[in-house]
């Protein structure tokens, strides 16, 4: 029979209860302890990879280039010269009424008018205005009548020279001057188109029905205007031609 000793040698073969010797449980527990690591041992270097390019995107498409032969493009403006680093000179300013067929604008404020007194001489179909100086008034008061000149330009930037009679001293005034004030009133805010009512004897008013562009007026004072527009056209003493001629004289 064994004695102490043996059965303890013994007993560490004895299966538990799991069916398990206690050799194994023991072989078990050592793998469980983790095992030193060696400070001195080189640690694996890192691999770096490369990043995934992406895939090229597709450019956007190309406007296409102007045509050269565009109307559009070689179209002239009506302030083509200013392009070319030139400046119209203003040599002839005409003394006339809007025609029927032009749009017009009247130039606004009292530095852009004159109201004086005015000499008008037909030969035929021609009609010329001359300007009378004051000192001439008294002699001339059958012959002169009160008027008003106005600033207009057109459309294309041509200048003139708008004369409107007003009423004479007896303050009788007539269907042609009231129509035609009326319209040079509305003028200097908008364009405007005058034509002749003969059947009642006044002046027709079209406004643009759409949007036009605003005039722009040469750079010129008005003294300059009227010296200009009136250059052969001043009756400034008693002998000017033009007296002579509605005296009967040479």
């Amino acid at each position: 029979a064994p004695d102490d000793d043996d059965r303890e040698d013994v007993s560490k073969f004895m299966p538990d209860s799991q069916g398990h010797t206690e050799e194994k449980s023991m072989a078990a527990s050592s793998d469980a302890v983790p095992k030193s690591v060696d400070p001195t041992t080189p640690k694996p270097a890192a691999v770096e990879v490369p990043p995934t390019s992406a895939a090229p995107s597709t450019p956007p498409p190309r406007p296409n280039p102007p045509d050269p032969f565009d109307p559009a493009s070689l179209r002239l403006g009506s302030d083509y010269s200013e392009g070319l680093g030139v400046r119209k000179v203003i040599s002839t300013i005409p003394n006339r009424k809007p025609n029927k067929s032009e749009w017009f604008r009247v130039r606004p404020g009292a530095d852009w008018r004159l109201q004086t007194a005015v000499l008008e001489l037909e030969r035929g179909i021609e009609r010329s205005t001359y300007l009378v100086v004051p000192t001439l008034w008294p002699d001339l008061s059958g012959e002169i009548a009160p008027a008003l000149l106005l600033t207009c330009v057109n459309q294309a930037g041509d200048l003139f020279l708008w004369r409107i009679k007003l009423p004479k001293a007896d303050g009788r005034s007539n269907t042609w001057t009231e129509s035609a004030l009326q319209i040079a009133l509305a003028a200097e805010t908008t364009w405007g188109r005058m034509v002749s009512d003969t059947e009642n004897a006044i002046y027709t008013h079209y406004e643009p029905t759409g949007v036009l562009p605003e005039p722009k007026w040469p750079d010129l004072p008005f003294p300059a205007m009227l010296k200009i527009a009136f250059r052969d056209r001043m009756i400034d003493t008693i002998d000017h031609p033009v007296l002579r001629e509605l005296r009967g004289g040479a």
